[in-house]
């Protein structure tokens, strides 16, 4: 009775379907012919448009304002292409050779009109007349596309014809609550939307629109899919005017619903059989529980039979979604687990800390394509947090964030695990080899969108570097360094820069000479304490290393070299601390920390020379006092003999011309001068308190005669040494 009435049934159910079927395929034709009347019409309008004599002779020349009535005359020829009836939207009549373009706005010239990309496709296709779809909204529809002038090798202009989507919606036929009718293009594109009747979701669709590609034969048939809900039935036929597809879609359970009748008497039917066989067959379930039983007992045990609420097969199941619970959670672990020792992984294969043959074992192990592929490694730096919102604590929170955007801005196709190295972020990316394809280009498109994407999220700007492509995954460790070595650049080019290791390595050439010149003008301008002559000095000094030393490495051993040669300077002054000594890091550390000329200036100057100024005036003037004390000393106790500034010179070592110095800035006065000075007060001391001669004193004093010192001693007081004694006894 079961095998009767579903076989009853179906023969019903199909008997139905196939007579909606045909009146839905009816239905679909006369649809179908109701669009082509429409769009032949309107093709066959433009069609004599074009060929009239006007339009003609506009495609062979430029339309200027001079001949301006040519231009109304083809816009009023266009507003004629488009009647009420056919719901046309807009009609461009475009001349590429002459670049200019006429529609219902008027005439524009064809560079600055918006239609300048679809002109140049349109006049680009193969085709000389064709329909195409515009998808793009608010402007969807269909356009009409021909060249022009028509039949002719010759192209110089096209017409564009422009249906939209609602003129075409009106013509199908969706007034039934059961049926609805779309139209697709020959690319399967919508032109048409349904109105939710019988599809609900666009994924119904694209899946009604994938089974008829799939189908023995695309252009006319009828298939059925299942939905969540129900099942659809698809009407379709392809039109052979312009591939243009015609779908009609109904509900095969309502079209079947007078037929489930049978169906629901053939059930009643074998419910009364089913009841007498249930009740011959409650014997022998009882002999078929024993099994379930045993299963019971070693799947949860004994302790859940007590559970009075739950049956045993829910028990059974109960514990089988246990198991499985806990099957995912290990799972989730081992995957958790897996992602660190592939970023582990990863970590050691950059650092070149790796065997090939345990890279060939790990590579199977993460389930990596074996095919052969191309590499390149990208490395991400911070350039300055100075100037943002984030302090030197944030940064391993940036980095983390960093490596979260680089993994989700490259396909996992396309990369290995990202990783953090240090203070910097790293990818190995990967791609299949394509004879004549630039890997570099495209590791260069990664690079450009990682750099807009942290700058519009995070708001900080990065730099990065790119390797060369390598063949070999066991080279990563090599490109790792060539990245490193490119980022080194950013002393070149500045900050927020994508820095490739080929664009950036400079050509191998002879370096130039070490600017000695500059170096010595630089040390002197500091031992004169020339502050703003050695600020230019120390500029054009980097200037001249950064053009002559291309390669960083060069440049940095340059800058180097003028360290060291300051230092030493400091040194021989006899300093024995140095500026550099109070950081407690390297000279080398120093310089790897800075990444552009204005840093590596701004960081010479007021840590090394400040400071050496500094100390070298502080202890120039300590020099000096020192030296002018001695002098003085020598001048009060050698006053008698023939005292001179060259024999105080080579007493003390020093240069004539450095102690006459040093001695005029501590004392305000001349050598000469202070020791007339000091003999003149010695002389009045003996005068008063002596009975020396004055020939004797003169003679002491080292004066070659009595006249000169009786002259020089009434220059200074107004009188002779006799009236000076006179007056003061």
């Amino acid at each position: 009775m079961v095998t009767l009435g579903t076989l009853s049934f179906i023969r019903a159910k199909d008997s139905v379907q196939q007579k909606v079927n045909d009146s839905n395929m009816q239905l679909l034709q006369q649809t179908q012919m109701n669009v082509e009347q429409v769009l032949q019409l309107f093709e066959n309008l433009m069609t004599q448009y074009v060929g009239t004599l006007l339009v003609r002779e506009a495609l062979q020349m430029s339309i200027t304002a001079r001949n301006f009535e040519m231009a109304n005359e083809l816009a009023m020829g266009l507003n004629k292409l488009q009647p009420f009836e056919l719901g046309a939207k807009n009609v461009y009549l475009a001349n590429h050779k002459y670049g200019w373009i006429i529609s219902n706005q008027g005439y524009s010239n064809l560079d600055n009109s918006d239609m300048k990309g679809a002109v140049q496709s349109y006049f680009n296709a193969e085709a000389a007349s064709y329909w195409t779809s515009v998808t793009h909204e608010p402007a969807s529809g269909v356009r009409l596309i021909k060249k022009l002038p028509l039949n002719s090798p010759n192209t110089t202009g096209v017409i564009i014809g422009e249906l939209p989507a609602y003129s075409l919606e009106k013509l199908v036929f969706n007034e039934s609550a059961d049926r609805e009718t779309v139209i697709l293009d020959s690319e399967y594109r919508l032109l048409t939307q349904p109105q939710s009747r019988v599809i609900q979701s666009s994924d119904e669709l694209q899946h009604a629109i994938e089974s008829i590609k799939q189908s023995d034969n695309p252009a006319l048939g009828y298939l059925t899919f299942k939905t969540h809900n129900e099942t659809i039935g698809v009407m379709y036929r392809s039109s052979d005017y312009n591939g243009w597809k015609y779908l009609s879609f109904s509900s095969v359970s309502d079209i079947t619903k007078d037929s489930r009748s049978i169906g629901w008497y053939t059930l009643f039917v074998c419910l009364g059989v089913f009841l007498i066989i249930f009740i011959l067959s409650w014997a022998g379930s009882k002999r078929l529980y024993s099994p379930i039983q045993r299963v019971l007992s070693f799947a949860v045990g004994e302790q859940s039979t007590d559970d009075h609420h739950k049956d045993e097969l829910q028990l059974i199941g109960d514990h089988i979604h246990s198991l499985r619970n806990s099957q995912t959670e290990l799972r989730d672990q081992l995957h958790k687990h897996s992602k660190q020792l592939e970023a582990f992984f990863i970590r050691r294969l950059l650092h070149g800390e790796i065997r090939p043959k345990e890279t060939q074992e790990r590579w199977a192990q993460f389930a990596y394509d074996t095919q052969p592929a191309q590499f390149g490694v990208m490395t991400v730096q911070i350039d300055n947090l100075e100037n943002s919102r984030y302090s030197e604590s944030d940064l391993d929170l940036l980095m983390f964030a960093i490596n979260n955007i680089v993994s989700e801005l490259i396909p996992a196709t396309n990369r290995l695990e990202p990783v953090v190295m240090v203070n910097n972020q790293v990818t190995i990316c990967r791609s299949s080899i394509v004879e004549g394809r630039d890997y570099g280009n495209d590791l260069y498109q990664y690079a450009e969108r990682i750099q807009a994407t942290i700058r519009e999220l995070l708001h900080l700007k990065i730099s990065v570097g790119i390797s060369r492509p390598f063949m070999d995954i066991n080279d990563a460790s090599h490109a790792y360094k060539q990245s490193l070595e490119a980022l080194t650049y950013r002393v070149r080019f500045g900050e927020q820069v994508i820095l490739p290791f080929d664009s950036v390595l400079p050509d191998t050439r002879i370096a130039a000479a070490y600017p000695d010149w500059l170096e010595k003008e630089l040390i002197e301008a500091v031992k004169m304490e020339e502050r703003d002559k050695a600020r230019d000095i120390l500029k054009e000094f980097i200037q001249k290393v950064l053009v002559d030393y291309p390669r960083y490495y060069d440049f940095q051993m340059a800058l180097t070299r003028l360290l060291i040669d300051l230092i030493r300077e400091w040194q021989e002054a006899g300093e024995t601390m140095t500026p550099l000594h109070v950081s407690g890091k390297p000279i080398n550390e120093h310089l790897l920390e800075l990444k552009t000329v204005e840093e590596i200036e701004e960081w010479i100057f007021h840590n090394v020379i400040d400071p050496m100024m500094a100390a070298l005036h502080q202890r120039w003037e300590s020099q000096n006092k020192k030296i002018s004390e001695r002098m003085l000393d020598m001048i009060h106790s050698k006053f008698e003999s023939d005292l001179t500034l060259e024999l105080c010179a080579s007493r003390l070592n020093y240069h004539p011309n450095y102690i006459k110095t040093v001695f005029r800035k501590e004392t305000g006065s001349n050598f000469s001068d202070y020791l007339s000075k000091y003999r003149l007060s010695v002389a009045k001391q003996w005068l008063v308190e002596t009975e020396m001669k004055i020939t004797e004193i003169a003679e002491k004093l080292q004066y070659h005669n009595s006249q000169n010192f009786i002259r020089y001693f009434r220059k200074m007081e107004g009188m002779t040494p006799g009236q000076y004694r006179e007056k003061h006894r």
